[in-house]
C-alpha cells in the first residue's frame, strides 16, 4: 500500500515513517521543508520518497504532486505555545482544522481505502486529579486541543460517507530520538533538555522535580499506531498513553542512570519539569484492543541515550 505520510519531518513523524516502511508499506513522506532537508531516522529502509506539500494549499496535494496514494495518515500540526495560539490563532486552526479537512478532501478525491488521524491528549482537560478515557474528550484548555477534537469530528463524518476505514490516536507527552526545534514546534521537551545536558556534561538545576506528565517514548506510539492501521481501524480512537503520571525527579534519575546526567543546584543551566499534568489517561482500550505495550520510562531513556549515541 502506498501511504502517504505528513509531518514527516518532525520527531514522531520520522517515527512513524520508519514504522510504516518497517511494515513493509511504501512509505512517502512528506512535509514542508525542502527534500534535501529530510533525513530518514535510520532503519526506514529504501522503500521511503520524499514530497514537499503544504497541507494548508490543497494545490500542493494533487496526485500531480504525490502521485497515486492508498492511504494516508496526518501528522502534521502546529503546536505553539499559549501565547502564539492567542496570538495567532487563524494560523493554528488553518494548519490542524482545515489541513485535516484539505487531506481529507484529498483521500476522497484519490478513493484512498484508509486514513489515520494523530490527534492529541490535549482533547483533555489534564490538569485535573482524575482517570480519562476516550469518551470524556471536551476540546481540553486551549484551541489546539479543541481544533484536534473537531478534525476528528470530520473524520467520522468523511469515513461514514465515503467509506473509507479511519481512526485517530491521542497520544500523551512523546520523547525520543530526532526531536529538534521546529517553525511548527518551537519547543524540546523537557527530556531531550536532560539527555543533551547530559551527554555534554553539562550540569543542571532541576525545577518542578514533584511536577508530573505521561511521558512515552516515541516508537512506542509510532509501533502501536502502524499495528492500528494495519489490522483495521473501523472508526475507532485510541489514547496512547504510558497510563500513569510520572514525577519529573523520576526521569531526572533515569537520565543520571542512563546517560550520566549531572545534577548541580548551582548551575545556570535550569531545565524545568512544571507544568503539573496529574491526570490520568487511560490506555485500558489500547491494551486491549490492539495490544499498546509501552516500555517503562528508564527503559525508554535507555533506548533514546542508545539511538543518539550508536
Amino acid at each position: 500500500m502506498r501511504v502517504l505520510i505528513t509531518g514527516a519531518g518532525g520527531f514522531f513523524g520520522k517515527a512513524l515513517v520508519r514504522a510504516f516502511a518497517r511494515g513493509g508499506e511504501e512509505v512517502v513522506a512528506a512535509d514542508t521543508g525542502a527534500a534535501a532537508t529530510f533525513r530518514a531516522r535510520p532503519g526506514s529502509g529504501d522503500g521511503v520518497s520524499y514530497v514537499q506539500i503544504d497541507v494548508t494549499d490543497p494545490a500542493s496535494l494533487t496526485p500531480e504532486r504525490v502521485g497515486r496514494i492508498d492511504a494516508i495518515v496526518n501528522a502534521a500540526a502546529l503546536t505553539p505555545s499559549l501565547e502564539e495560539m492567542a496570538a495567532e490563532p487563524d494560523r493554528l486552526v488553518s494548519v490542524n482544522l482545515i489541513g485535516t479537512l484539505n487531506l481529507l478532501e484529498m483521500a476522497r478525491l484519490q478513493n484512498c481505502a484508509k486514513f489515520l488521524f494523530v490527534s492529541s491528549a490535549g482533547v483533555y482537560d489534564q490538569f485535573t486529579e482524575t482517570t480519562l478515557h476516550e469518551e470524556d474528550a471536551d476540546g481540553g484548555f486551549s484551541l489546539y486541543g479543541s481544533a484536534k477534537l473537531a478534525a476528528e469530528i470530520m473524520l467520522w463524518r468523511y469515513g461514514r460517507m465515503y467509506e473509507m476505514d479511519v481512526g485517530a490516536i491521542r497520544p500523551t507527552s512523546m520523547y525520543g530520538p530526532e526531536e529538534e526545534f521546529r517553525p511548527t514546534r518551537p519547543f524540546v521537551t523537557a527530556i531531550k533538555q536532560l539527555v543533551d545536558a547530559a551527554l555534554s556534561r553539562t550540569p543542571v538545576r532541576i525545577v518542578g522535580a514533584e511536577d508530573r506528565c505521561d511521558w512515552i517514548y516515541v516508537d512506542d506510539v509510532a509501533e502501536t499506531a502502524y499495528r492500528f492501521f494495519a489490522g483495521g481501524m473501523r472508526e475507532r480512537v485510541f489514547n496512547l498513553s504510558s497510563d500513569a503520571p510520572t514525577a519529573f525527579d523520576r526521569v531526572v534519575k533515569a537520565a543520571q542512570e542512563s546517560a550520566g546526567l549531572i545534577v548541580d543546584p548551582s548551575s545556570d543551566v535550569v531545565v524545568d519539569g512544571s507544568p503539573d499534568r496529574p491526570t490520568v489517561i487511560s490506555n485500558e482500550r489500547a491494551r486491549k484492543e490492539i495490544g499498546h505495550a509501552p516500555r517503562s520510562l528508564e527503559e525508554g531513556i535507555r533506548a533514546y541515550v542508545e539511538e543518539v549515541t550508536g
